[in-house]
Parts: structure tokens; sequence; C-alpha cells
């Protein structure tokens, strides 16, 4: 019978030694007994030195220092803390504050994009023909209302007027 407790046996497994050991059948499989090591044991000696008055108020002075400096430094701690955890808290309001300005931005971006689509429908040839014709009662230009003027003889006139203007400026 084994202790399934007892890994001695197996924690050398390359040992050959060991291995023909773990065969021995007088060994007991009981742990081996334990046996604490005594305390030492505090020994009280008392200080026959009394101390002065003067020596017992620098102790209480060097005492109130040092716990006037705990105290510091605790709060000094405290408020670094607080300060970090205020700072998060700023963080936290002005990422929000981003996140909902880039949703607004996002959805004007896609009404824009909605109302140009439509100002473009709005805007195309078809719809305009289609308005004029309908809404203003308008028709289409037929080839014998269209009359073409020579634009060269009222060229001409217009240098000839300028060149006049200039000789009178001239002559004054």
């Amino acid at each position: 019978m084994t202790n399934t407790g007892d890994f001695r046996r197996y924690s050398y497994s390359s040992d050959t030694s060991y291995a023909i050991d773990a065969f021995n059948l007088s060994r007991s499989s009981a742990a081996p007994a334990y046996t604490p090591e005594p305390k030492k044991e505090l020994k009280v000696r008392e200080n026959g030195k009394r101390k002065s008055k003067n020596q017992l108020l620098q102790e209480q002075r060097i005492g109130f220092g040092r716990t006037v400096t705990i105290i510091t430094a605790a709060v000094l701690v405290l408020a670094m803390f607080f300060g970090v955890l205020y700072t998060y808290a700023i963080k936290n309001e002005l990422n929000y504050e981003i996140s909902r300005l880039e949703t607004q931005l996002a959805v004007a971006q896609s009404e824009n994009t909605r109302i140009n689509s439509e100002l473009n429908a709005l805007v195309s040839v078809s719809m305009i023909d289609k308005y004029a014709v309908e809404e203003l009662g308008m028709s289409k230009m037929q080839s014998y209302q269209i009359s073409y003027i020579d634009v060269s003889q009222y060229k001409e006139e217009h240098k000839n007027a300028i060149e006049y203007v200039a000789e009178q400026a001239a002559k004054k």
C-alpha cells in the first residue's frame, strides 16, 4: 500500500538508488515526526535610569515633530490622489463632450449631403424645364422666333463715336 501524498519517491526519477529504495517495504508511509523549535523567550529589563524633565520634553518635541511630518505627508498624498481623480473626472467629461460634438457633426454632415442631393435634383435641367412649362405656362422657343443681329455694324458705329469724342476733347 502506498501513500498518495508521498511524492518523495518521484522527485529523483533519474537516481536509480532512490528508485530501488522505493520498493523498500520496511519503510513507513507516515510523515516524519515534527518537532517545533522552541521559541525564544523575551526578557523584559527595566530601565533603572530615570529621565529628567528636559529629556522628556525633548522626546515629546521629537515625537510631535514626527507626528506632524507623518500627517503632512499623508495630507499631501491624499491631495495628490484627489487631484489625480479630479483630472480623470475632467478628462472623462471632455471626452464625453468631444463624442457628443462628433456625433452632432456626423448628423450635420449627413443632413448637408441630403440637402445637397435634394438641391441637385431640383436644379437639374429637366426639373427647370418641367417647372417652366407646368407652373409658368412657358413653351419651348420655335426656330421662327429666333432672330440674329449683326453686331459688326454697331461695333463700327461705336468705334467712330469714340474717335469723334476723342477729337472733340483734343480740340478743346
